[in-house]
């Protein structure tokens, strides 16, 4: 005979909220078995439910298997396990930004019209327009306004323009798609869910934080955390270069930005095109990072957002430097750090870890032995705080390098304040272009300038 006791009711409510906050993990990437639901309710059974603490350890050690969801984990821990005057006011305020958002997008019905006729365009085109900037949205609406208007030999444009206006307008919008948000869709700003909302800020906010922090700053249980989070700008940054890539192939491809920009004046009609042209060739990357002790973190860092270029350059070469060059052009192996490549190169190659910085040894050597690096289509990557010996002779091989490649792109991981303080950076200056970059906010808009 079943008896309902208090006991069956706390084990069925407690069972009910696992498998919610085990939902809400799920939403946010955090794979979750029935197996582990089951040993996390095992696990409360023991200890209780009083020690909130001891709750979150519990719940961490049963559903957490990756150490890089740490940070999701105990953001949603905190915002499911919130008061309830906390929850109803991150509801109300998800389901008023839910609000205003489909009014702006039922808006768009009203502003992109062509002779009011409804334009042809995605649902994402949509999003697209009602997140762009209200002084270009009104450049957009002018556009479609001339156009409606225009005329070509004296006579007026009829609806049978409407195609090529959508043409031109589908190019705007997916320069502002790619301007806004890179590669991921444009989406309605957050959940309805006021909880799941306020556990995507809380990461989105944390997103920001690491990525403005120094470098050097972050602790080795953060590495993981940060690590994928390169790998995710990486992988954007690859998918942008290989967009661009591609439209520069495309030789007489038209450029709808810069023709739409150019024909304004003309009421929308294309009267005057333009077109992409065509790269001469794909880039190639010679990174070369500085290996001494405060420089070996920056170096591991940039190395793996680097690496994540590889699918969309013709190779990646890799060389440390001390006071000597070390090649490091051994297959990269998965799970491998920058630190372990060294090691394993040193030992290969019977130098020893430790001494001083001399890029001028580096570059002589690159030039001996790895002259087939220097080309028209090479990105000479120099990562250091261009704190090294013999400093006049480096920056005459600097300027001879400088001459043999694209380009000579130089991270300096010390702030641009205090360049002055390093005795060769100005020799160095009218050789290379030189950012400060001890953040991966600096990586990134840097490398985004460049490709």
């Amino acid at each position: 005979m079943h008896m309902d006791t208090n006991s069956d009711r706390k084990v069925s409510e407690l069972d009910k909220h696992l498998v919610e906050f085990a939902q809400l993990l799920r939403t946010v990437g955090i794979k979750i078995s029935p197996s582990e639901i089951f040993d996390a309710a095992e696990g409360l059974s023991l200890i209780g439910l009083v020690d909130r603490d001891r709750v979150e350890s519990v719940l961490q050690a049963t559903m957490v298997k990756d150490v890089k969801h740490i940070s999701a984990f105990r953001e949603t821990f905190r915002a499911y396990f919130a008061t309830l005057e906390q929850k109803e006011a991150w509801n109300k305020a998800a389901a008023q930004k839910a609000d205003q958002w489909n009014e702006q997008i039922e808006s768009t019905y009203q502003d992109l019209r062509f002779q009011d006729n409804e334009l042809d365009i995605t649902e994402e085109q949509r999003a697209v327009y009602a997140s762009m900037p209200e002084d270009d949205k009104q450049r957009l609406r002018d556009f479609l306004e001339k156009s409606s208007n225009g005329t070509r030999g004296g006579m007026p444009l009829d609806h049978s323009y409407q195609p090529m206006v959508e043409r031109v307008l589908r190019g705007s919008l997916e320069y502002w798609r790619r301007k806004l948000n890179e590669d991921e869709p444009i989406l309605s700003p957050g959940s309805t869910n006021g909880i799941l909302s306020e556990v995507e800020r809380a990461l989105r906010d944390r997103e920001v934080e690491v990525i403005s922090r120094d470098l050097k700053k972050i602790s080795p249980e953060e590495w993981p955390e940060v690590v994928r989070l390169i790998r995710r700008l990486s992988q954007r940054l690859a998918n942008q270069v290989t967009r661009r890539y591609r439209a520069a192939r495309r030789r007489g491809g038209l450029d709808m930005r810069l023709t739409l920009r150019k024909n304004l004046r003309y009421g929308g009609v294309l009267i005057d095109r333009s077109y992409r042209s065509r790269r001469k060739g794909r880039l190639k990357i010679v990174l070369l990072c500085d290996i001494s002790g405060s420089m070996l973190k920056y170096s591991e860092f940039i190395w793996q957002f680097v690496y994540g270029l590889s699918t969309v350059v013709n190779g990646i070469k890799t060389f440390a430097f001390g006071e000597m060059l070390v090649p490091l052009n051994q297959k990269f192996k998965k799970g491998q750090t920058f630190e372990t490549m060294v090691k394993e190169a040193l030992s290969m190659s019977g130098k020893e870890w430790g001494g001083g910085t001399n890029l001028a040894n580096a570059l002589e050597a690159l030039h001996r032995h790895n002259s087939d690096v220097f080309s028209k289509q090479t990105l000479l990557l120099i990562v250091s705080d261009a704190q090294t010996l013999e400093g006049e002779k480096a920056a005459e091989l600097l300027s001879w390098a400088n001459r043999q490649v694209r380009k000579v792109l130089w991270l300096n991981t010390l702030p641009e304040r205090r360049w002055s303080e390093t005795p060769f950076v100005k020799a160095f200056l009218p050789f290379c272009q030189m950012y400060e970059c001890y953040t991966l906010g600096h990586l990134t808009q840097i490398l985004n300038k460049q490709f």
